[in-house]
């Protein structure tokens, strides 16, 4: 098994080609991060990177763990995560909330997610037929403690930072000149219907 477990392990069991061991208490297999991967990667494609535990739910190359995110509890430890990756994962799953949640639970204190979804704007946001979500610079705001309508979830971070991006792929001089003016609040209120920007990058602090 390439992966520590946090809790202590009674039995072994394959699970979409990968041997896994489940939490001793709930029978849930619990993946927790080691020096060789510290780094949690979700929903890494075809881009697994080196040093982290990838994770999809299609057994690709490079993939360690295959795991559909639509299922809850996922199989990593609480509290234990100190960076994790999830680069245009949140807009296939069904429940945003839930999902931001497993992102917190997994989170160790002062841990980071780091988030990229597409913007609203965005034609790209529209042409995937899987896309089930679509997101502003001010999404995940409602997810940070002190926010006025965070009331309603039972977690909160610590910090929310976005940025909305205008080009992928693009030239890096306009990228350079677009990328401040759809990071205000006149682009927020209208500029986005003239001039769509590409995606929002967000990092979550726990």
């Amino acid at each position: 098994m390439e992966v520590q477990q946090l809790d202590e392990m009674t039995t072994h069991e394959s699970w979409s080609g990968h041997e896994m061991a489940p939490n001793a208490s709930t029978g849930a297999p619990c993946y927790a991060p080691t020096a060789e991967k510290p780094v949690l990667h979700l929903g890494c494609g075809t881009r697994p990177r080196e040093g982290s535990l990838n994770v999809d739910c299609v057994k690709l190359p490079g993939v360690d763990v295959v795991w559909d995110l639509n299922s809850y509890p996922w199989p990593f430890a609480a509290g234990a995560w100190h960076r994790v990756l999830a680069y245009h994962v949140l807009e296939h799953l069904d429940d945003i909330v839930r999902a931001v949640s497993e992102l917190h639970r997994i989170l160790a204190p002062g841990g980071r997610a780091e988030v990229r979804v597409p913007h609203m704007a965005g034609r790209g946001a529209w042409n995937n037929p899987t896309h089930r979500h679509f997101f502003t610079r001010s999404t995940f705001d409602y997810f940070k403690r002190g926010h006025h309508y965070n009331y309603s979830f039972d977690f909160a971070f610590s910090d929310v930072r976005c940025r909305s991006v205008f080009g992928v792929g693009r030239s890096g001089c306009l990228n350079a000149f677009m990328n401040p003016l759809v990071n205000t609040r006149l682009y927020d209120w209208w500029l986005w219907k003239l001039i769509p920007c590409a995606e929002v990058d967000v990092v979550l602090v726990k």
